[in-house]
């Protein structure tokens, strides 16, 4: 598989400097299924499992997970129905939340927060295109006398990590027309309600109270479609992604987001009536919309001629989403991500041979439903990153995990879009009862050590935040506390393996000009790193390792990055040092910052020095500076879903350079100066900053 030039060009030179060890490729084990026997108990069975069924090549699961300090490591925080983040009752309150927010992300060593900052058509901050979000008063378009956006990316940066903010571009209600809370609100019969247009109903919605004044829908409620008695608006209508796309550029004018983030909510996904499938369109639901758009721009008027056309509208919204992005990043030389999380499957192979390795009875976004061609987005450089949502295990014939991470790393082959991959970590407790794989713990953690072996996925994202958090088995009755076990267990061999150490986001190069200024003057004086800016306009962030050996292997050892500060236009910066420096020092380790500008791209590293008196008693190790001492080697460590809804490999080296019969100092001051080289080598490599949409 063909790695990413331009994520690697750095990584490639240092890979050049350092000895390859010796059987890299970490053990394996071959996976079988995970069954319940006879007595009830669960474990692993013998029957193999497959990449795929009929493929005959069985999953194998690497033994170890690989430490890396590039890879991106976050969660979903929903506000929709206030899934993961309740109502607030004052600014005070939701600062409280957030800030439990965070503290359970950085618990997780997690690097950026995925936030749901517009559930509907409304928001999270003051707009002046969309209302205040219901979720967070209780009453659309409510102003509760504070800003959350602004809020959040503030103290998210402070913890030192990105925020993102994830948009639903269409949906304009959730609950469905005859639900009882709709009924009893508007004063009306089901069969009263389901003889409404949908103009008449959007008009009973805006007297109850339930859509603002201001909402998108309630202005123009001829742009808005039904299915599955839920309103969202129609893709078809040029208007409607012009309105999404002004919304992003407010946001991206007004705050420093990191990125937009959009799900995978664009044309309904199928729903099962009675046993029946039933699809979008199926009704002629846009077909009003079609005839005025569709027709005369030459679509012909047939079933594939019509999911082109829908396809195309998606694509759109993103090509429109993207040109603000680019617009605004442009105008005030930031560097904010365009990302999509959208559903697992893309199409399957007996419909179209890009496709994946999966049943034509399971969903696809790319025909029959949703029509997002997220393959295309991928190859045509449209976003910046892509989460599939691959909430499977690796035994569901449905929807394999193995196949479909496998075709996601295939598919990102020579693009520059970064694959993270959506791990379904709710399914323990909602499909543990009736699906044996999710009984077992190691679901999710076989399947990042699995997501090692393949090129071009960069990291995780867990579904949700809600289920990142222990349960209290106390508290719930007996049937359902080995579900909820099995949860905390997994939740410990993350904890303690996939997200135990911090990490780095993964470099954006195409964002950035390459060039990254040092920090300056790094010492090491009363318990304390200290060190100052080198452009205070262009560092976001900076690093903090601590290890054996110069600074280029320090930076190129797995497993030593400490924290990362955020910069906040700051001059001079003070880290208080942990409480064992002195047996750091006296085991010869070395502090290093490094800078990071808003793409992640990271300057040169800088060692500190130390200023303050060593212990006499144990000085610790001199170095010779003429030729660094040789580095120690480090360790190697829905079924709705399928039915409808960081670098894979591990950074090598500081491996025992003496074992190579290389010259130690030589080999160290190469490699000291190929990663002085790596700040500058991107400029060749990242020409433009997004390709011309």
């Amino acid at each position: 598989m063909k790695r990413r030039i331009a994520a690697t060009a750095a990584a490639a030179l240092l890979l050049l400097a350092l000895p390859t060890a010796a059987g890299a490729a970490p053990d394996e084990e071959p996976l079988t299924r995970y069954v319940k026997d006879a007595s009830g108990a669960y474990g692993y069975g013998t029957e193999p499992v497959y990449t795929y069924p009929g493929s005959g090549e069985q999953v194998a699961i690497p033994t170890a997970l690989t430490p890396e300090t590039r890879r991106f490591s976050s969660a979903w925080v929903g506000t929709i129905g206030n899934l993961n983040f309740g109502k607030p009752a004052d600014a005070a309150d939701f600062d409280a939340r957030y800030a439990t927010v965070l503290d359970d992300f950085a618990s997780w060593n997690m690097n950026a927060v995925i936030f749901q900052v517009r559930p509907l058509l409304d928001a999270y901050y003051p707009s002046a295109l969309n209302p205040w979000s219901e979720f967070l008063t209780g009453t659309q378009g409510a102003d509760p006398g504070y800003d959350p956006l602004q809020r959040m990316v503030e103290a998210t940066h402070a913890r030192g990590m990105e925020f993102h903010a994830w948009l639903n571009p269409y949906r304009v209600t959730n609950a469905k027309m005859t639900s009882p809370a709709i009924l009893t609100a508007l004063g009306l019969t089901a069969d009263e309600v389901m003889a409404l247009s949908i103009p008449q109903y959007i008009a009973a919605l805006n007297d109850a109270g339930i859509l603002a004044d201001n909402n998108f829908a309630v202005q123009h409620p001829d742009w808005v479609l039904s299915f599955e008695e839920k309103l969202f608006l129609d893709p078809g209508q040029p208007e409607v992604p012009a309105s999404v796309a002004a919304t992003v550029a407010e946001i991206t004018e007004n705050y420093d987001v990191d990125a937009i983030h959009f799900d995978d909510y664009f044309y309904p996904y199928r729903i099962t009536v009675d046993g029946q499938n039933v699809f979008f369109g199926a009704q002629g639901e846009d077909r009003a919309t079609f005839e005025e758009f569709g027709l005369t721009a030459g679509y012909p008027d047939t079933a594939d001629g019509i999911e082109a056309w829908r396809r195309d509208n998606i694509t759109g919204l993103i090509t429109l989403v993207g040109d603000a992005v680019d617009a605004g990043n442009a105008a005030r030389g930031t560097a904010v991500q365009l990302g999509i999380s959208p559903f697992g499957i893309w199409e399957h192979e007996a419909l179209d041979p890009a496709g994946s390795h999966t049943p034509t009875t399971s969903s696809q976004t790319y025909s029959h439903a949703v029509f997002a061609d997220t393959r295309g987005w991928v190859q045509d450089e449209l976003i910046d990153y892509i989460v599939p949502q691959i909430y499977w295990s690796f035994d569901q014939a449905a929807a394999p995990y193995g196949e479909l991470a496998q075709w996601w790393s295939d598919v990102a082959a020579g693009s520059r879009t970064q694959v993270y991959v959506g791990h379904a970590l709710y399914k323990h407790v909602n499909n543990g009862g009736w699906e044996p794989a999710w009984m077992n713990p190691e679901e999710v953690p076989n399947q990042i050590r699995f997501n090692q072996k393949l090129d071009g996925i960069e990291g995780s994202v867990l579904f949700s935040y809600n289920d990142m958090k222990s349960s209290d088995l106390s508290v719930l009755p007996a049937d359902q506390q080995p579900k909820h076990q099995t949860k905390n267990t997994a939740i410990d061999l993350l904890e303690s393996e996939a997200f135990a150490h911090p990490t780095l986001v993964p470099a954006k190069p195409w964002l950035s000009d390459g060039r990254v200024t040092a920090p300056g003057s790094p010492v090491v004086v009363d318990g304390e790193l200290r060190w100052e800016a080198g452009d205070t306009q262009e560092a976001r962030r900076y690093a903090i390792y601590r290890g054996t050996g110069d600074p280029a292997q320090v930076v190129a050892t797995p497993g030593t990055l400490v924290d990362t500060v955020w910069a906040g236009g700051t001059t001079s910066f003070r880290y208080p040092l942990p409480v064992d420096t002195a047996a750091a020092r006296a085991a010869a380790e070395t502090w290093v910052v490094t800078a990071l500008d808003a793409a992640a791209v990271e300057s040169a590293p800088v060692a500190a020095a130390i200023d303050e008196p060593v212990d006499p008693t144990d000085p610790g190790t001199p170095t010779d500076p003429t030729g660094p001492g040789t580095p120690e080697t480090p360790d190697s460590p829905d079924d709705e879903d399928a039915a409808s809804p960081s670098s894979g490999a591990s950074r090598e080296g500081g491996g025992d350079l003496a074992a190579t019969g290389a010259d130690a100092p030589i080999a160290a001051l190469l490699l000291g100066g190929l990663l002085l080289a790596a700040g500058a080598v991107t400029v060749g490599v990242t020409a433009h900053r997004r390709r011309t949409r």
